[in-house]
């Protein structure tokens, strides 16, 4: 088994039936899932647990007894992998059923890659049916990493290269997964654009980076001067 989901949930009740049915269409016949709760208060832990994994999905659920930042809880989902690979599927967003198989595809072609990428679709509601656009990111170059976080909302992540940057920096409210693209770049780990579209982003007024823009800003302004 190569490739581990991760994915912190908190209070997402009304996107994780969707969410859970998802993974089990994913036409990868093996890998992990494991989710983080970061002590929700609706019933998104007794969702989870009550679902039922098709064979070949090895699940681990991990409560946690108080608030965790999403970047503490990819840590803590991190640690817990058994796989070599770690890819982050937010609750809200949406993977096409060969998105892993994609992912593996390229992993046996390129194995010297640790972190691959790709594009996405938007849209504004939990259903593939309500695309709006789609975001093309550039080739990799750490320049222009440097300008934009081009890695979109699900790269898929060497596990051993995540380890040995220090896992991702919890200090940050939403700019984190930003940091560790540049701090991977920075020591020359490998970066791959493939050109497939394996999901959509679900834009949404309310997320954190949208309600916390400017410190948001400001976050992504430290992070540049720091791995310039």
């Amino acid at each position: 088994m190569k490739i581990s989901i991760i994915c912190s949930v908190y209070n997402a009740s009304k996107y994780l039936i969707n969410y859970l049915n998802m993974a089990n269409d994913q036409l990868l016949k093996e890998f992990e899932i494991i989710f983080v709760d970061a002590n929700s208060t609706d019933n998104s832990l007794d969702l989870i647990e009550s679902f039922k994994f098709r064979n070949g999905i090895e699940v681990k659920i991990l409560p946690q007894k108080e608030r965790v930042t999403i970047y503490d809880a990819w840590n803590i989902a991190i640690k817990e992998s058994t796989c070599h690979y770690v890819m982050n599927w937010n609750t809200d967003d949406l993977l096409f059923p060969n998105a892993l198989l994609t992912y593996q595809n390229y992993i046996k072609s390129f194995p010297d890659v640790d972190v691959f990428y790709s594009p996405c679709g938007i849209v504004n509601k939990h259903s593939f049916d309500a695309y709006t656009g789609i975001s093309n990111w550039p080739q990799y170059s750490h320049d222009t990493l440097l300008q934009l976080c081009i890695c979109g909302p699900f790269p898929l992540l060497r596990k051993s290269a995540v380890e040995a940057c220090g896992y991702f920096n919890p200090k940050y409210i939403s700019s984190g997964d930003y940091e560790m693209w540049l701090k991977l770049s920075k020591n020359k780990y490998t970066f791959k654009k493939i050109p497939d579209i394996i999901g959509s982003f679900l834009y949404r007024a309310d997320s954190t980076s949208n309600q916390k823009i400017k410190e948001a800003q400001k976050e992504d302004l430290e992070i540049q001067e720091l791995y310039r």
